[in-house]
This record gives structure tokens, sequence and C-alpha cells, in this order.
């Protein structure tokens, strides 16, 4: 478990930077941010050394976690309202599957890296 407590606080960092860019310019949609949040947990735990399923799955669960929580933060003060690069749906849309790419990206990283 320890190895994932700074990559927690590296992906807790991102968030924080993504609501305050976001938050300031409402109208411009970041796209690749929850993208980043999700996975940065996880493939951070994975650079420190081999973890086993139940640690990436706790690691790529902190990423989505950071990454809704955000998403929820902003779409609910009407601060993701820029354009989307999903042919449906808006920003908030995109930030939920974008960081369920992310996390399940990381995850695979993390629970299948060459050790």
């Amino acid at each position: 478990m320890q190895t994932i407590i700074r990559p927690s606080l590296y992906g807790l960092g991102l968030t924080v930077l993504w609501v305050v860019l976001a938050s300031i310019n409402s109208a411009t949609t970041y796209h690749l941010a929850p993208l980043l949040v999700a996975v940065a947990v996880p493939a951070g735990s994975a650079l420190t050394g081999p973890m086993s399923l139940q640690t990436a799955g706790t690691a790529a669960t902190i990423g989505i976690a950071l990454t809704y929580g955000a998403t929820l933060i902003l779409g609910t003060t009407d601060h993701l309202t820029g354009p989307s690069l999903l042919p449906t749906g808006g920003a908030v849309l995109e930030a939920i599957v974008f960081g369920a790419v992310g996390a399940i990206g990381g995850f695979a990283y993390a629970a299948w890296r060459p050790r």
C-alpha cells in the first residue's frame, strides 16, 4: 500500500490543477485532464516496482475517484461548458469517458507491467 501514497498525491495535485484551470476558463475544455488524472495514480504506482492485482485495482480506483470527483465539482458549477471531442454529449460526458479509459489503461499498465 505504501507504493500508492505518493502517486495518489500527484493525482490529487493534477486534479486541483485541472479544477483551478477549468474554473478560470470554463469555456475551455481540458480534454486530456481526466485521462491524466485517472492514469497518474496506477501508472505512477507501477513505476515503483511490481504490484499485485489488488494494489493495481486500488490505485486505479483512486485515480477514477479523483477524476469523477473533479467532474462532479466542475459539472455542477457549470465549469465544463466547452466543446467535446465525442460526437454526442458534452464536456461532462467526455470527462467521464476519458476518466474511465485512463483508469482502465492505468490498471492494465500497473497489473501487467513487465517485472
